[in-house]
């Protein structure tokens, strides 16, 4: 600045661009506050518009044109400073074209109003240079802002696709093991259970449940009442459970009418005292057919403890034989083998 042979005056175009500079960062900051508070971006997006256009005005001051006895290279030094600036400034509001136009707009109506005050002092080599420019970095920071907002664009729909990905995943996964009409763990995750490990020491039951007449209740009200049997029927498992306090609410739809709950931790009589209160629960069952009335749901249980030396198959077909002996003797009852 001493240079320039005018220091006082370069002393307040710096004094004033260090201002504009807290002023900007100041609304800056603001604008990117609001952005990440989700709020209205309005006031604060034209305060940043006001804040860079003093941005460009100021700059513009720092152009001011040097006395005769200044320093070429002074002056030389102090232009190319300001176009660096310029062109820093506007690349990094190259996704904000309205601030990034209005600081190039205010910088070089600056830059005219510098020469019409010193027509005398101000060279038009180095206007029509710092016009170029400014048309330059314009067009720069433009083609950066498009590459920029496509780049953006572009992360979001990955974003969006890998988001869509992960939950079509999540819902394959979901129904690899999830019967769809009920919401329980279906055959597949039945069999995928762990053989008993016998060093647990823990005691294991099998529930073998089984809606009693429910072919008559297709034939009377239709799949669809059928279906909402099954789904009150699933639901009062899933309720059950949970007063139980089983931990993740071991029941599956086995096929059909058939559902399959494992009881762990629980010795015989704690496992009939719960298959005695599910099939009351069942019972209770208010399937809610229009124009027919209530329609009695009941279910067999057969009950059978899993050894520690038995496979799955071994203990599902124990508990089935239990299921069928519920049945025989009348129906709506819990059978249990050893």
């Amino acid at each position: 600045v001493a240079l320039m042979g005018m220091p006082q005056l370069h002393v307040i175009a710096v004094s004033l661009r260090g201002c504009s500079f807290l002023f900007t960062r100041w609304a800056a900051t603001d604008l990117e506050r609001v952005y990440r508070e989700r709020g209205d971006t309005l006031w604060p997006r034209r305060i940043l518009f006001v804040a860079m256009c003093l941005t460009g005005a100021t700059l513009g001051l720092m152009a001011f044109p040097p006395p005769d006895n200044a320093l070429v290279a002074s002056g030389l030094m102090i232009y190319a400073a300001v176009l660096m600036i310029l062109t820093l400034i506007a690349v990094t509001l190259a996704a904000l074209s309205g601030p990034r136009d209005g600081m190039l707009a205010s910088f070089l109506l600056t830059l005219a109003a510098l020469a019409f005050a010193y027509p005398g002092g101000q060279n038009p080599t180095i206007l029509a240079i710092g016009t170029m420019a400014v048309i330059g970095i314009r067009v720069y920071a433009a083609n950066t802002g498009h590459h920029i907002i496509a780049s953006a664009e572009i992360l979001v729909e990955n974003r969006e696709l890998s988001d869509e990905l992960s939950e079509a995943l999540a819902h394959a996964e979901f129904l690899s093991w999830r019967d769809p009409l009920t919401g329980l763990f279906n055959r597949r995750k039945l069999f995928e259970e762990r053989e008993h490990d016998p060093q647990s020491g823990s005691a294991r039951h099998v529930l073998a449940i089984d809606l009693d007449h429910f072919k008559g209740i297709n034939d009377r009200h239709g799949h669809a009442a059928g279906d909402r049997v099954l789904v009150a029927s699933a639901d009062v498992i899933r309720a059950r459970l949970r007063a139980f306090g089983a931990d993740h609410l071991p029941a599956f739809r086995h096929g059909g009418e058939e559902f399959i709950v494992i009881l762990d931790r629980c010795d015989g009589a704690e496992a009939r005292r719960f298959a005695e209160a599910l099939r009351e629960d069942i019972a209770g069952i208010d399937v809610g057919i229009a124009g027919t009335g209530r329609e009695t749901v009941t279910a067999s249980i057969g009950l059978a403890r899993w050894h520690p030396e038995e496979t799955l198959d071994d203990v599902l077909q124990r508990s089935d034989l239990a299921c069928y002996q519920a049945k025989d003797q009348g129906r709506n009852r819990v059978s249990a083998v050893a």
